[in-house]
């Protein structure tokens, strides 16, 4: 298997093999053989130890890969995205999948690690501080009131984003935070590219302002805050749309933002941020979501995701969109999907629906 290096392997100053060392070098600082574990390993893998504790490591090619657990030793931020492919602060790694558990090149472990070698084989590694410079950003789109402003969220380290951040976040005013049940405040998790986006409705025209608090990889804590105007709602033509023979059967503000066409919608108490993808047939949810609203598991399909091919599972889910009620909605549940749920247009296609998006309004209006 080919052996994968980060630029962080120049940072040893050896290069590290697999097979114990019969004469480690001289200039290696070792520790006296009683302060690490001497416990015999199986055949392939390397006897690591990291603050005193023994790690599982194998071999792959000439190069050691330890067990991604091990990251947890050095308080390096990562997300698992599956198939061995790791999201580390700024980049990903690629590791390998052994008997079902997922180990990461060595370099990789820490910003700026070491390798030591211990008496009788293996390595003790260990790392140098790294100073950070931890920041949040938050972006929002404009909105008017009655409609959802898109929030985007990144948790950063200089220019980096920290994968898998929880972060802590709150709003002022008459304003509720997406998804939720009309929640002010919610407790979620940057993903993979240290990224978090949901949706603030507010149905009053304010200002209001939308408050981050993350408590950083080194135990130190972060304040970010941004306010976000909801204007005025511009007044609906009088005269409806029609199509044909067509009327419309359901209204509802839409919000602009970064190309995308967003929407909010509802499911029994639960309010949720949608974006209309009409070049998507099926509608998207992430796993979580599908959790809090208790959706069935339908049959299991693999979909296409960030690591490869995933296992989702086919589903449905009752909308509330303007004063309507849409029942049993077909939807895929994606594990590995993080985003803003999307709206797809099979629904609407299998029911004779048309869709009109009003750019001057801000209005989306379904019609039959």
């Amino acid at each position: 298997m080919i052996s994968r290096r980060s630029w962080l392997a120049s940072l040893a100053s050896f290069a590290l093999a697999c097979a114990p060392l019969a004469a480690p070098m001289a200039q290696a600082a070792t520790r006296p053989s009683s302060s690490v574990p001497h416990l015999k390993v199986a055949p392939g893998h390397v006897r690591v130890i990291i603050h005193g504790k023994l790690y599982d490591a194998i071999c792959v090619g000439n190069d050691t890969y330890v067990d991604e657990a091990a990251f947890n030793a050095f308080g390096t931020p990562y997300v698992d995205l599956g198939n061995g492919n790791i999201a580390l602060t700024g980049r990903n790694v690629q590791g390998v999948v052994y008997y079902g558990k997922t180990y990461v090149p060595w370099s990789a472990l820490a910003p700026s690690v070491r390798a030591i070698p211990l008496k009788g084989g293996g390595f003790e590694f260990v790392s140098e501080p790294v100073k950070h410079s931890y920041s949040v950003l938050i972006q929002a789109s404009q909105a008017v009131a009655g409609s959802v402003a898109v929030l985007n969220i990144v948790t950063l380290d200089g220019d980096n984003p920290v994968p898998g951040q929880a972060i802590t976040l709150s709003s002022t005013g008459f304003s509720e935070l997406e998804p939720s049940a009309g929640a002010s405040s919610l407790q979620v998790s940057t993903d993979g590219t240290g990224t978090w986006q949901g949706g603030l409705t507010d149905s009053t025209a304010e200002t209001v302002y939308v408050n981050v608090t993350w408590k950083t990889p080194t135990g130190g804590v972060v304040h970010q805050s941004l306010p976000v105007q909801f204007q005025t709602a511009k007044a609906n033509s009088s005269v409806s749309p029609t199509l044909g023979s067509e009327s419309v059967l359901v209204q509802t503000p839409v919000t602009f933002y970064q190309n995308g066409v967003f929407l909010q919608a509802s499911s029994g108490t639960n309010l949720i941020t949608f974006q209309l993808d009409t070049g998507a047939f099926e509608t998207l949810l992430g796993q979580q979501l599908a959790t809090s609203l208790h959706l069935p598991n339908l049959g299991s399909i693999e979909v296409g995701g960030i690591g490869g091919t995933d296992e989702a599972y086919l589903s449905k889910v009752t909308l509330k969109i303007g004063n309507r009620v849409f029942a049993d909605v077909p939807c895929i549940v994606d594990p590995s999907w993080t985003g803003i749920p999307l709206l797809g247009y099979q629904f609407f296609q299998q029911n004779g629906y048309d869709l009109l998006v009003s750019q001057s309004q801000n209005t989306l209006y379904i019609l039959k």
